[in-house]
């Protein structure tokens, strides 16, 4: 049998209160003027669930939806085949939205806002421009890079949305009804250790549910409990808060290498073996979130809440 991890509708999907109240609105409005609902960019880390809402969106409003990823999208010709494929009122869903290629980006200024595509025919000393004539549709973009989106793709959107990190409390919900739904048996405090090892993610929650009612199958154990949870953290290489190996080898590093004395980035990278940007994206915001590293100009250095960790953790 399938596990289901994503849901389908705004009642079962836990968090983002302001978000979720405002598309119930925009979809109730779009509904009673029978038209399409306003184009939506959901933006945020990943694993908050822009592709869930999507899917929510297009349940609710009855509509059919696509999938697309904006990297994919690299020539006029795939946006062309894009619309010229869709059945009216279609919803277009485009992960990653950043990614499309600038060179055809505009093509979607003129689909978004005025629902027709200017296609140039022929070459130099004999172009023509023919109008292609869009059905209805909604575009939803999601993007983990807001930032590197344009304005005048920004501006197109009725509505911007930022999804913010879950709270250890809506995670828990999160795993509470993930397991109801597939069947799993898990008591509270399971379901918290794996709230607090989450990161703040539903996506990650949903992943190590999974991996930790794989090791619950595999040793005959019908109720997962905290030894399971600890057991399987054990051989997942996952420390508390979420933190993964190579955060744990960072703060390591700080802590023996550099003591309490701030350490650039150029010589931590050189030492722990990871390009200054893995550390800047993937290592520190969560080592920052929870007060673990401070940062200045004069570089990183490990907090006393960060020696705690290490030792309370018993890793040094």
């Amino acid at each position: 049998m399938r596990q289901e991890f994503r849901v389908e509708q705004f009642e079962d999907f836990i968090g983002q209160h302001k978000i979720t109240s405002t598309l119930k609105v925009m979809i109730s409005s779009a509904k009673h003027q029978s038209r399409p609902i306003d184009h939506i960019l959901f933006y945020g880390p990943p694993g908050l669930g822009k592709t869930s809402l999507a899917k929510i969106i297009a349940k609710q409003s009855d509509k059919n939806i696509i999938y697309v990823q904006g990297p994919m999208i690299e020539k006029k010709s795939d946006i062309l085949t894009i619309f010229s494929s869709i059945q009216d009122n279609t919803i277009i869903f485009i992960d990653e939205i950043h990614g499309i290629n600038k060179n055809v980006e505009e093509l979607l200024y003129s689909a978004m806002e005025d629902n027709v595509i200017d296609v140039v025919l022929g070459v130099d000393g004999d172009k023509k421009i023919m109008r292609m004539k869009l059905k209805n549709f909604s575009l939803i973009g999601a993007t983990t890079k807001f930032n590197l989106l344009s304005k005048p793709l920004k501006d197109r959107f009725g509505y911007i949305g930022k999804l913010i990190n879950y709270t250890d409390e809506e995670i828990a919900e999160i795993i509470k009804k993930s397991a109801a739904r597939n069947d799993i048996e898990i008591d509270e405090e399971a379901i918290y250790n794996i709230a607090t090892h989450s990161r703040q993610t539903p996506r990650i929650a949903n992943n190590l549910l999974k991996r930790v009612n794989d090791f619950a199958i595999h040793s005959n154990q019908k109720m997962i409990d905290k030894n399971i949870v600890k057991r399987s953290f054990e051989y997942l290489d996952i420390y508390p808060y979420g933190l993964y190996y190579p955060q744990v080898e960072y703060l390591k590093t700080l802590h023996t290498v550099f003591n309490k004395k701030f350490a650039s980035l150029d010589a931590i990278s050189s030492i722990i073996k990871d390009d200054k940007g893995s550390i800047l994206n993937e290592i520190e915001p969560l080592l920052l979130i929870y007060k673990l590293i401070e940062k200045s100009p004069r570089g990183r250095r490990i907090t006393q809440a960060g020696i705690d960790y290490l030792v309370s953790s018993k890793l040094i």
